[in-house]
């Protein structure tokens, strides 16, 4: 089924390969960094006390890490209808809507520190994952207008501004909590939550009164397309049958699987060994700015090298980080700063090089669809990682978890080098 999604006179203007066009690729991804900015900072602010306030709450590992999955958990629940929105009145509805629900569900886990509610922290980190969906559709955005030479990167710049939001994060997060270390009950954790509530505000603002014209509209106008295709789950199977996108979203969904377990539980592992919140948090600063402090690099390679090929770089980065994370004690900070950080290099180059492989192998009639169903499936993996990461821990240990997650990202890897071999060898046949 296809949604109308009219153009307009004003996106109908802006034709390709124009310097007007060219400007406005510019400025839709300056003003998708501003919001993905404060959007990122919200979200892994929220992430890294959600662990710690849950915690407390309960003194259950799998409640407290549920918890914190439960971002993971509200994203997948809210990529569909968000891309929904987004086929029927284009990217800027869809992402404001997106950071808008976020700022309601930081209101509620800002009540919750007062109330002492568990129920009323989930509900709050559920719709928390709003934002989170927005986001990352942000990034597709920030492709719409892009070419065939500079998509990766296109998708890179908008991933690599969340560095600043997304690595202070957590730091500024546990570092106001640690403010508050004195304060008797749950109450410290609310500063938190209010820095999440206000800055989810000032994204869908921003996005809201700047994204304009709507880049989805531009490029529908380029096509002439008579509608874009409303988001299905009918829509993995499509995927999956085209040599290049399958391979892009097993890498999407396997990094994610391993990125979410092995950090969900990270802090309180490194928490059950006497470290500091701040030391904590620094870890999850670190870990975030492997996952997007050298986007743009990563996209760069891709658009030249090709994003298979950098899948299976990232799996092996993957691999490497887990192994780290599994072989240091949880009172020893140096070898899980190491590892968090390395993991999140290879959650880089698997996303980014996932994302344009994806993007590139559907028309402007299905991206918005395809792009929604690979993000609902990324997300719901890396939930479901995310709480069997505290099964695991309370019935195993850490170390097991995480060469778990090692182990995942070899597999990544070695998927990643058959489909590679597999599609080689189908182009050499089509040449001769």
């Amino acid at each position: 089924m296809a949604q109308s999604l009219s153009a307009g006179d004003e996106a109908a203007s802006y034709l390709p390969g124009s310097p007007e066009r060219n400007e406005l690729a510019r400025r839709t991804i300056r003003v998708l960094q501003l919001g993905v900015i404060p959007g990122g900072l919200a979200m892994t602010a929220s992430f890294s006390a959600a662990t710690l306030l849950a915690d407390q709450m309960t003194g259950s590992e799998t409640k407290a890490s549920l918890a914190a999955v439960c971002l993971s958990i509200g994203g997948t629940l809210a990529g569909i209808p968000l891309a929904a929105l987004m086929a029927r009145h284009g990217r800027r509805a869809g992402l404001a809507a997106g950071y808008s629900v976020g700022a309601i569900g930081g209101t509620l886990a800002l009540l919750s520190a007062f109330a002492g509610r568990y129920s009323m922290l989930v509900a709050g980190m559920v719709l928390i994952g709003t934002g989170q969906a927005a986001n990352l559709a942000a990034r597709y955005a920030g492709a719409d207008l892009a070419t065939d030479e500079n998509r990766a990167r296109s998708i890179s710049l908008v991933l690599w501004a969340g560095t600043v939001g997304s690595v202070l994060g957590p730091t500024a997060a546990l570092g106001l909590k640690s403010l508050f270390a004195d304060t008797e009950g749950l109450s410290g954790f609310a500063l938190p939550y209010a820095l999440t509530l206000g800055l989810f505000a000032v994204a869908a603002v921003n996005i809201w009164r700047r994204l304009r014209p709507d880049p989805l509209r531009v490029v529908a106008a380029d096509t002439g397309s008579a509608g874009v295709k409303l988001p299905s789950l009918a829509e993995a199977g499509r995927i999956l049958a085209h040599p290049v996108a399958s391979i892009a979203l097993i890498g999407m969904m396997l990094s994610q699987a391993v990125m979410v377990g092995v950090m969900t539980v990270s802090p309180i592992h490194m928490s059950q060994g006497g470290q500091n919140p701040l030391v904590i948090g620094i870890m999850l600063s670190l870990h975030i700015a492997g996952m997007f402090a050298f986007s743009p690099y990563v996209g760069w390679v891709v658009d030249r090298v090709g994003g298979q090929s950098v899948i299976v770089v990232g799996a092996l980065v993957l691999a490497t980080g887990a192994a780290f994370a599994a072989n240091t004690d949880a009172s020893h900070a140096t070898g899980l700063l190491w590892g968090l950080f390395l993991v999140g290099i290879g959650w880089s180059c698997c996303v980014v090089a996932a994302s344009s492989l994806l993007t590139a192998s559907f028309t402007v009639e299905r991206r918005v669809s395809v792009q929604a169903t690979a993000d609902v499936l990324m997300t719901a993996l890396g939930a479901a990682a995310g709480v069997s990461s505290g099964l695991a821990v309370e019935h195993r240990s850490y170390a097991d978890l995480a060469s778990w997650g090692a182990w995942v990202a070899v597999a990544l890897g070695i998927a990643a080098v058959a489909m590679l071999v597999r599609n080689f060898r189908m182009t050499r046949r089509l040449t001769v």
